[in-house]
């Protein structure tokens, strides 16, 4: 065992290849699906003034009060890894004139980055996470609301993700949520004794954060909680119908939640989740809904806006993935290392539908064969001096009782293809 001067950092992780290889799965996948979308990728940076989320997610929240990574820099001004993408992707965008420039500009960005949040290591939480994050900016229409559900729902098929569940909710406007948070606070201090004092705090602050609690004995007490669906406007109450009725005529199955309301204070009418029963209490994969006011509290214009978050480690956990990369190895019988290095540039020029393993060419070629099906290779080109006379390669099938054969150098990107 070697004696490491440090070990990695509790809550962070290391990725090793094999699981590395399925978010490199994921993250070609998000790019293809994007792009049907019209959507543009963006590159967040990793440090933000902590101003920014103070004010956009609430002082009050959990984020801001115990989850982040903030500091003073060296020129004395306090900022912080960044903990979720909306703000900054708001920010990016308004600072570069990307959705408002003498008038609103409709836009559509993603990303895809590591985020930070200092909460208590579980399976599916980590204070250094991935996010793949969708952001509609400019319209207003419940057209890009539908949009951003297909987007999720596109992705979760094209990765073989079922046992998914839909849940929506609409959460009217900030006057409708306000009057909401009120019946909500007095129908909870009617029951002040089932809560501890950080949740008295929380009911004080913001009450909708207690509905989504997984503490069973709270559970029983939201069961009768007032109904949000009692609260909203006719303008939103209609937008929610026609959404719901575009769902059906799409069918897209999905769950109205009336306890769904989203942690953060910025969402209004449309709220959703992706839900799976197979992580244990982290059983939403993705989320989001419809922003409208963050734009004014980040920019001082009102720019209507929808987006979502998804959860990559939490993707990762659930998915089945199966590497079918061909994979070569690569066996040149010659004592000079110049002769060594032409084929293996040769064979690496033709292509990168493959991943190359050179054997050591100083053990036997009987070696070397061992060593490629032990590394899983599904074919040795083998590359001897008659081979090197001749222009030719040897293949050798290392999964199949074929025999070996002989190509031209000119003829292997064929081969490779047709493989």
């Amino acid at each position: 065992m070697v004696d490491l001067i440090s070990k990695k950092i509790r809550g962070f992780r290391d990725i090793l290849p094999e699981e590395s290889k399925k978010f490199l799965f994921l993250e070609e996948k998000i790019h293809k699906i994007c792009s049907l979308f019209n959507a543009n990728q963006i590159r967040l940076p990793a440090l933000e003034s902590l101003n920014l989320f103070k004010r956009s997610i609430g002082e009050s929240s959990d984020i801001v009060k115990k989850e982040m990574y903030s500091f003073n820099d060296k020129n004395d001004e306090t900022v912080c890894l960044i903990p979720e993408g909306t703000a900054p992707c708001m920010r990016l965008a308004f600072e570069n004139n990307l959705i408002y420039d003498r008038g609103v500009k409709k836009n559509r960005f993603y990303y895809y980055t590591s985020m930070f949040r200092h909460e208590r290591p579980q399976k599916g939480r980590y204070r250094q996470f991935t996010q793949f994050g969708v952001e509609f900016m400019g319209d207003d229409s419940i057209y890009g609301d539908i949009d951003l559900l297909l987007l999720s729902k596109m992705f979760f098929e094209q990765i073989k993700l079922d046992k998914l569940k839909l849940n929506i909710n609409s959460l009217g406007l900030i006057e409708d949520r306000n009057k909401y948070s009120q019946d909500l606070q007095s129908y909870f201090n009617n029951y002040s004794n089932s809560f501890n004092d950080q949740q008295k705090n929380t009911i004080k602050t913001n009450p909708l954060r207690i509905l989504d609690s997984k503490d069973q004995k709270l559970i029983e007490i939201v069961k009768d909680a007032p109904n949000i669906s009692d609260y909203i406007n006719k303008v939103s109450s209609d937008k929610f119908n026609n959404i719901i009725q575009i769902l059906e005529d799409l069918n897209i199955d999905y769950i109205v939640n009336n306890k769904l309301v989203r942690g953060l204070d910025y969402y209004n009418d449309l709220v959703f989740e992706w839900k799976t029963d197979q992580l244990g209490t982290q059983d939403a994969i993705c989320a989001g809904g419809r922003y409208d006011s963050l734009s004014n509290i980040i920019g001082n214009q009102y720019v209507p806006a929808v987006g979502f978050a998804m959860g990559i480690d939490r993707v990762v956990d659930l998915i089945t993935y199966h590497d079918t990369d061909l994979v070569i190895g690569l066996s040149v019988i010659s004592d000079s290392q110049s002769d060594i290095l032409k084929i293996s540039s040769f064979i690496r020029s033709v292509g990168d539908k493959f991943r190359l393993i050179q054997m050591d060419a100083d053990k036997s070629l009987t070696k070397q064969i061992k060593t490629a099906v032990k590394s899983n290779c599904d074919i040795l080109v083998i590359v001897g001096s008659e081979e090197m006379s001749n222009n030719t390669l040897t293949i050798k099938d290392l999964k199949s009782d074929k025999d070996d054969r002989s190509i031209g150098l000119d003829d292997f990107s064929k081969f490779i293809e047709e493989y």
